[in-house]
């Protein structure tokens, strides 16, 4: 007598789709918009209080761009949910070392941007393909928070005084590179005078001779020397340099 033939083999039922509760492709790119804005806020107009916080830690912080369009800095979370933890409540990590301020907010921007897609993903786990597209399109349309920090006066205003306080050594000629003069006087550059840069002519002046100080430099955005000022008006003048 034959044997009875074996049953086939059940289905496989189709992967758990994700917990994350469904969201549209509007509310996700709202809530983008709104942690971008805040990101970009915290390293250019805020970006004072934003440094003075993080110089005051004395731990690592973790920077948050909220769905309300604020920012904040909190410690880091001693418990983290088990699993996939929801990147919202991860944040940007801030660690400087020794890089200049210019190249670590630009770092902070670049993780910002790494963290945006990271929760508008994980907010889009049940979307389907074509959805996932045209987020992605959304979000592409947008300027990016590293490309939005380098094209600030914020950040041309840290690299003008990171250029202006740079030591020349005055030993310079030996190392085979020109020595730094002054474009208004012709001296030679010293060590502990106030410098400072033309950001159109790229020349440098002492500080007494453009009549510029180092405290008035901190509040400068865009320096023009007096040459460079008079070519742009079409005249000569008795007033100190324009500045913006």
């Amino acid at each position: 007598m034959d044997a009875p033939a074996a049953a086939a083999p059940a289905p496989l039922p189709p992967p758990a789709r994700p917990s994350t509760p469904s969201y549209s492709v509007e509310r996700i790119f709202r809530d983008f918009t709104y942690r971008r804005v805040a990101l970009i806020r915290a390293l250019t107009t805020d970006e004072k209080a934003f440094s003075r916080k993080c110089n005051a830690a004395t731990e690592t912080l973790y920077l948050y761009g909220n769905s309300d369009g604020s920012w904040e800095l909190r410690p880091p979370k001693l418990l983290m949910p088990p699993g996939q933890p929801d990147p919202r409540m991860l944040g940007v990590k801030l660690v400087r070392g020794n890089m200049k301020h210019s190249e670590w907010l630009g770092l902070v921007a670049v993780h910002c941007d790494a963290w945006l897609i990271r929760i508008s993903f994980f907010l889009g786990a049940n979307l389907g393909a074509q959805e996932r597209q045209r987020l992605s399109t959304m979000i592409n349309s947008l300027q990016t928070v590293c490309e939005a920090f380098v094209a600030s006066d914020t950040y041309h205003h840290i690299c003008r005084l990171e250029k202006t306080n740079v030591e020349i050594d005055d030993e310079d000629e030996g190392c085979g590179t020109e020595p730094t003069i002054c474009a208004n006087c012709g001296s030679r550059y010293r060590r502990k005078g106030f410098w400072i840069c033309c950001d159109e002519c790229d020349r440098w002046f002492h500080g007494k001779c453009v009549k510029v100080t180092a405290a008035q430099a901190e509040h400068i955005k865009h320096y023009e020397c007096p040459d460079c000022f008079s070519d742009k008006k079409g005249h000569d003048y008795d007033e100190d340099p324009y500045v913006v």
